[in-house]
């Protein structure tokens, strides 16, 4: 094992790694821990290694920066002599453990790493797993996840969705899976809703995904306005029982209304079953989209068991 020394080094002298996941640091993180530094020193040194007359950083990059923030001109750290393969792989690991590195940056670190160095030297993703501390079937998803990606530009569509929305929404015709990742990352799909829709769009022949995302999303956006209306009513009905004699007839007006939408929410059209030929995911479908609908019905029956609407 390569020798490890301790040494205070002027923070002028060190240069961040070339293979740093993390994409941007946020200020807030950084200048909470600059204000640490200042208090209590840089409990933990960071790692580098000799580059070019000066350091160059494996671990530590934020303790480093912090640490200029909060004004140190120095900062103790490890150096140890290590190649670029493993200097990428300090990076990753100090890295992918975050909860806050994001779901595109995992990616492209990992997939850099095997296409860089592992795939090169005829090593396994099993290889590359056990380094990093991951199961295999992580290490596979990161690495396939980040290359399918690229069916979006960079931008906030692309990086909202998680390596999970990319996973369960494959087998899909392209088309209709880009447009159900549009969807996720726009917030109209919640990951439950996404997940249902893909496991039984994907059971139908590829001509008719489309009309089954569709409609599947049509209605699940239909109960969910359902359930928002019903919250704003009963709390209008509320607000209405100080003046109970005024407001009574127009909360019981739009309340009917409301029992009108729900009666065409629990609505399920023939023609979308009639697209699933599978029988039991046609019953899946069929529970999905009852289950979103049942979430509707129990507001509504809270509502009718006012007395004034009973009796109305």
């Amino acid at each position: 094992m390569a020798e490890l020394v301790l040494k205070t080094i002027a923070v002028e002298k060190i240069v961040p790694s070339p293979f740093q996941p993390r994409e941007k640091f946020l200020k807030e993180g950084l200048e909470e821990l600059a204000s640490s530094i200042k208090s209590t020193d840089i409990l933990q040194p960071i790692i580098v290694r000799p580059h070019k007359g000066g350091f160059q950083i494996a671990c530590g990059e934020r303790r480093w920066r912090a640490a200029q923030l909060a004004g140190r001109d120095e900062v103790s750290a490890i150096v140890r002599e290590m190649d670029d393969r493993t200097l990428q792989l300090y990076s990753i690991v100090e890295n992918l453990h975050r909860l806050d590195l994001e779901a595109p940056e995992k990616e492209k670190a990992i997939h850099d790493m095997w296409t860089r160095h592992y795939e090169k030297e005829g090593k396994s993703k099993t290889d590359l797993a056990k380094d990093t501390g991951m199961s295999i079937s992580t290490v596979t998803k990161l690495i396939d996840v980040y290359e399918e990606r690229n069916i979006f530009p960079r931008g906030e569509t692309r990086n909202a969705l998680s390596t999970k929305d990319f996973v369960v929404t494959r087998g899909l015709d392209k088309q209709v899976r880009r447009n159900l990742l549009e969807r996720k990352a726009k917030e109209e799909l919640a990951q439950s809703e996404l997940e249902d829709i893909a496991t039984i769009a994907k059971q139908a022949p590829r001509e008719k995904q489309g009309a089954i995302v569709d409609e599947f999303t049509r209605e699940t956006e239909r109960a969910r306005k359902s359930v928002e209306v019903a919250k704003q009513e009963a709390k209008e009905f509320a607000k209405g029982r100080e003046n109970i004699e005024i407001t009574l007839g127009a909360d019981e007006r739009r309340l009917r209304r409301l029992f009108d939408t729900y009666k065409d929410v629990r609505m399920f059209t023939v023609a979308y079953i009639n697209m699933i030929k599978n029988d039991p995911m046609k019953w899946k479908a069929v529970d999905v989209l009852e289950k979103t609908r049942d979430h509707c019905d129990k507001t509504l029956k809270q509502l009718e068991k006012q007395k004034w609407y009973k009796e109305g």
